[in-house]
């Protein structure tokens, strides 16, 4: 096992262990050579030479699909390296969550289930025209990974933030052969445990499992039972009939999926992916339908009370916020500020309301996220129109660069993941040129924005080779931000430290490309002033004791860093 600190082939410095299996660790690392962009590392024993030869086999076909595949479902494998006792694979970091432990939140909404449902059968398409069968689609091997970019799927469109990775390959058999490896009994066909002949239909019974264990957050039964009897499907996938939510249409999709025959199930991911765009469209036709008979409805019943009506709206509107105001109990504030903003979709105090109440355990979850997102989704329009919108989106902004906690599972430090999914909003805030906020928030939003940009985007450039224009003004950026910050006074505990974590981080990563036009003096000013910020701060929560103590462990780094870079300058 190496230790924290360790520097593996030359190039890659190990930060933490981030998974253990029986002969294998997954440390996250920096990479040297590349500007400190973060690494996986697998270290398999060679106490066990089929493991490694396994292994070895695995990395190839991932590296063999990473190169062929266009949308970006798999990580890139960067290289091996051997030591006496441990054989290693370096790939890309995923900065996400496994979907499996998502999942133990409780299940997924219709939309996300169809969104994810076509991305699992985009991929298993590419790998079965690619001539491979995966053999073992769980939950346990996807990884949700926020982005900013829009990607489009081997057969459909672009439709998301999100991206879905995949992660295990071990199971991956030839379609010639079609001989079962392995298999999770949960997730099984018939014919895996009966170590029968398999092809794509197998993977289609894998799909339908998974998608039954998005639907209800729970898993399904194992293919079989104690007595080694293989259940019926009927008996593994059995949904609640107090169940009012899930769709009809997806039931019949999911069943169709797990069906026992497998000349019953889908003949293809790509009519499956179909079917599901079709109970998409379904469902989207239903909901205009229901919406247009209750405007038609509530048209000619009440046209001519209109405006008592909407004056009544009002009125409410005011009670909802008064009373979320007053509340002392989080919950009960959020509730009403959710129903105020459903009730007058386009004011923003409603919003404004739940976004300090998101902040209150300084902590903006994902389950919050998709909450409000969907409502800005939905209300979109009218909001726009409102002259708090830019205010609303750079505080949104605000909400997700500092206290979105989505895939802090994997890594006590989410920076690049909480810059992607803000970018967007301070683009909106500060896009369009209207300067409907101050010219202070005005001027920051672009200095947000502008260090998500890089941050989503330097890993690439470094890898290519075109990063050696970007770093001025990123320079400039962080000097913004810090004065923006500081000069403010008004601040929290968690945005201060937070600030500070990302220019004491900026500058252990990048302080030899400042060198070249950054004086010593003036990157050691913003490195004293950010180091000085963070230790004379008591923390008052425990979620801010950890950001003071990664500081702490950064300032290692960064006082080394700045010591190669100006070491031997004049």
């Amino acid at each position: 096992m190496l230790n924290k600190g360790f520097i593996l082939n030359n190039r890659y410095r190990i930060e933490e262990i981030i998974g253990r299996g029986g002969l294998s660790v997954v440390y996250r690392a920096s990479d040297l050579e590349a500007n400190g962009a973060t690494r996986a590392v697998k270290e398999i024993s060679k106490s066990c030479t089929e493991m490694v030869v396994s292994a070895k086999q695995e990395s190839l076909l991932i590296k063999e699909l990473y190169e062929h595949d266009k949308s970006n479902f798999f990580p890139n494998i960067i290289q091996h390296a051997e030591t006496k006792d441990c054989f290693y694979i370096v790939m890309d970091y995923i900065n996400g969550t496994s979907m499996s432990s998502v999942l133990k939140k409780g299940a997924f909404e219709h939309s996300l289930v169809l969104e994810y449902g076509k991305e699992i059968c985009s991929v298993m398409q590419f790998l079965h025209d690619y001539g491979k069968i995966y053999s073992d689609m769980k939950p346990d091997n996807i990884m949700i990974v926020t982005s900013s970019d829009s990607l489009s799927g081997y057969l459909g469109s672009s439709r998301r933030s999100g991206l879905l990775k995949f992660i295990d390959f071990g199971a991956v058999v030839q379609m010639e052969s079609g001989i079962p490896v392995q298999y999770t009994p949960e997730y099984a066909a018939p014919e895996q445990f009966r170590a029968w002949r398999l092809d794509r239909r197998t993977d289609i019974f894998n799909i339908g499992a998974t998608l039954y264990h998005m639907v209800t957050g729970k898993k399904p039964l194992p293919v079989s039972d104690r007595t080694g009897s293989i259940r019926k499907s009927a008996e593994r996938f059995v949904f609640d009939t107090k169940d009012r939510h899930t769709d009809v249409y997806l039931k019949k999709i999911i069943m169709k999926c797990v069906d026992d025959n497998p000349e019953k199930r889908y003949r293809s991911c790509r009519e499956l992916y179909h079917a599901l765009e079709k109970s998409e469209n379904n469902s989207h036709i239903k909901l205009t339908f229901l919406s247009a008979a209750a405007a038609a409805i509530c048209g000619a019943v009440c046209l001519f009370s209109f405006f008592s009506f909407r004056n009544l709206e009002s009125q409410n509107y005011d009670i909802l916020i008064n009373t979320a105001e007053k509340s002392a109990s989080s919950a009960e504030k959020a509730e009403a500020y959710r129903t105020a903003a459903q009730l007058c979709p386009d004011r923003t105090n409603a919003y404004f309301g739940l976004i300090e109440t998101y902040k209150e355990d300084i902590s903006f979850d994902e389950s919050e996220s998709s909450e409000f997102t969907r409502m800005l989704g939905t209300n979109m329009t009218g909001l726009k129109d409102n002259p708090d919108y830019e205010l609303l989106a750079f505080e949104t902004g605000k909400l997700y660069w500092y206290y979105y906690d989505y895939g802090t599972e994997y890594s006590t430090d989410n920076t690049t993941t909480r810059m992607k999914a803000s970018a967007e909003w301070f683009s909106e805030a500060a896009g369009n040129g209207l300067m409907q906020i101050s010219p202070e928030k005005y001027q920051m939003a672009k200095i947000y924005h502008d260090i998500g940009k890089f941050q989503s985007e330097i890993q690439k450039l470094v890898i290519e080779g075109d990063d050696a224009d970007v770093y001025s003004g990123y320079w400039e950026s962080l000097k913004g931000l810090e004065e923006f910050v500081e000069s403010s006074g008004t601040e929290t505990e968690i945005v201060l430290l937070e600030t500070y974590r990302l220019i004491i981080n900026s500058i252990s990563n990048y302080a030899s490309k400042f060198s070249s036009f950054v004086p010593e003096n003036e990157i050691r000013k913003l490195y004293n002033s950010a180091r000085e910020g963070a230790y004379s701060m008591e923390t008052t929560t425990e979620k801010t004791g950890q950001i003071l103590e990664t500081i702490r462990k950064c300032c290692i780094s960064a006082d080394e860093a700045l010591g190669r870079a100006y070491g031997g300058k004049k």
